[in-house]
């Protein structure tokens, strides 16, 4: 029996609408992931599959909870009070991490870039580096609230050559919609979530985990549900540190399933979403909405942040949207009540859908 949709046009940034293939796997009822060897099987099954999406031949530990999960478990079992951290921030969310670790007691020292911008010249990051000689770099790689995607290959190799110890990259809005090189960018935790392209429900974090970072979170022993120490041995225990999300973990492997599967497989999936950014961010452009990315910034592939029209303000912009049946999202920080932004994602990556959002766009602001 097919579901009414919540919305005839979704295109939030995530959660996104879920796969078919997400919905069949939620459907069954399994056992208990404390005893079964069935559930190691797929605990591991859905590792290797994310690994291939992250780039990786590194562990890839799974979480119950939401993706920000991941990214305060990699902190909080990886630094400790005094430590340095270098946050490269290119909006709400990069700068945000340095917050997270700043939280924790780390000195931070942040790098931060206009927030339209995406990392390009990297002589201020490299001197900021070696003066400052931080523990851990962390950097984001897709901003969802700029609708940006930062270059991070340089990054990487920076990190390598100014012998930083650990590379922090939060990934949630970009594995599976974009090229992630875990591996290639000498990322030591690369931090994903299962609501954006996977389009599964935010219950699911999941990270990669490098052999350095494995020394620093034995080192600092660090204990709490979001700690990652515990994962490294779930197949030799044959248990997980606490009752894991079997549902959840199913969704998440046919999320990922769904997109190796896909015609053309990743790169498939990739130019899809590519193709289909393209096309809503040449729409905006026709119908006179700005983007509000800088000129020369990367766009990003799942999501697109463009200007609230002139003679609009943001409640009666998103008002009028929602009145035609679609669903968009804000901004947050400099951007909230200038900017808004599709979601183009994961199973909302489709011409058919941009094209109904462009339309409704176009009728708002002629009415």
């Amino acid at each position: 029996m097919a579901h009414k949709p919540y919305a005839p046009i979704p295109m939030v940034p995530g959660p996104v609408t879920l796969h078919p293939a997400v919905l069949t796997a939620m459907t069954r009822d399994y056992g208990s992931g404390q005893i079964e060897p069935d559930y190691l099987k797929l605990y591991a099954e859905t590792g290797r599959n994310l690994a291939q999406l992250m780039g990786t031949q590194h562990d890839v530990v799974l979480m119950t909870g939401e993706g920000m999960l991941a990214l305060w478990a990699a902190l909080k079992s990886c630094l400790v009070p005094g430590d340095r951290v270098l946050s490269v921030g290119t909006g709400v969310f990069g700068d945000g991490i340095g917050d997270m670790a700043a939280s924790i007691g780390c000195e931070v020292l942040k790098v931060s870039l206009p927030y339209n911008e995406t990392i390009d010249d990297l002589t201020g990051i490299e001197d900021a580096i070696r003066s400052f000689k931080p523990k851990m770099l962390t950097a984001v790689h897709c901003e969802t609230p700029s609708g940006t995607l930062n270059p991070l290959a340089g990054l990487g190799a920076l990190k390598q050559a100014c012998g930083v110890p650990l590379f922090y990259v939060d990934a949630v809005a970009s594995v599976g919609g974009a090229p992630v090189q875990a591996d290639a960018w000498h990322a030591d935790l690369v931090l994903g979530g299962s609501q954006k392209c996977l389009s599964a429900p935010p219950s699911m974090s999941f990270l990669s985990v490098s052999p350095a970072a494995w020394e620093t979170i034995e080192s600092v022993g660090y204990q709490g549900y979001d700690a990652i120490a515990p994962f490294r041995t779930v197949q030799q225990d044959g248990r997980c540190p606490y009752t894991p999300y079997w549902h959840g973990t199913a969704a998440l492997n046919a999320g990922a399933l769904a997109i190796l599967n896909e015609k053309g497989g990743m790169q498939g999936c990739f130019d899809r979403h590519r193709e289909v950014a393209e096309r809503c961010r040449a729409g905006l452009a026709k119908l006179g909405v700005e983007l509000w990315t800088a000129e020369g910034a990367v766009n990003s592939p799942t999501v697109t942040a463009a200007m609230v029209p002139e003679g609009f303000t943001w409640p009666e912009w998103r008002q009028g949207l929602r009145e035609r049946g679609l669903i968009v999202s804000g901004s947050f920080g400099p951007m909230a009540g200038k900017v808004f932004r599709l979601g183009h994602m994961g199973t909302q990556a489709t011409e058919a859908l941009v094209d109904a959002a462009l339309d409704v766009i176009e009728s708002v602001m002629q009415d």
